[in-house]
């Protein structure tokens, strides 16, 4: 029973890993690509006027998917941080039935309940 939930946790562990490393893949590549758009903006054979009006566009955009990775960061923390609280609520529920089993088992082969056990 035991071994079983922690496999259970080890897998788990393991899909949110590979979920977080796509995710941190897909902020590489935006970041990336904004940098690429700002050196491509900046090398390109445009008037001083031009060049400052699409640097000036060009930050608007990467402020507002900057903006937008925040919110899908913040939504990926409160799932992550449920989550948690779930897999944690779980393992103690886990601990308590064991501890019940071992109480049960103790009291089989002893014939003494937990309560006589801790008298002596």
């Amino acid at each position: 029973m035991l071994k079983d939930f922690l496999e259970k946790l080890k897998t788990e562990r393991k899909k949110e890993e590979r979920k977080d490393t796509a995710k941190k893949v897909g902020a590489g590549l935006a970041i990336g690509t904004a940098i690429g758009a700002a050196a491509g903006v900046l090398l390109a054979p445009k008037s001083g006027k031009e060049t400052r009006e699409d640097i000036k566009n060009k930050a608007k955009e990467v402020i507002e998917e900057g903006k937008e990775l925040i919110e899908e960061s913040k939504e990926v923390i409160s799932e992550k941080l449920e989550q948690i609280k779930s897999k944690k609520e779980a393992a103690e529920e886990a601990v308590e039935d064991i501890i019940e089993d071992a109480k049960n088992v103790i009291e089989e082969k002893t014939g003494k309940t937990s309560k006589s056990l801790k008298a002596e």
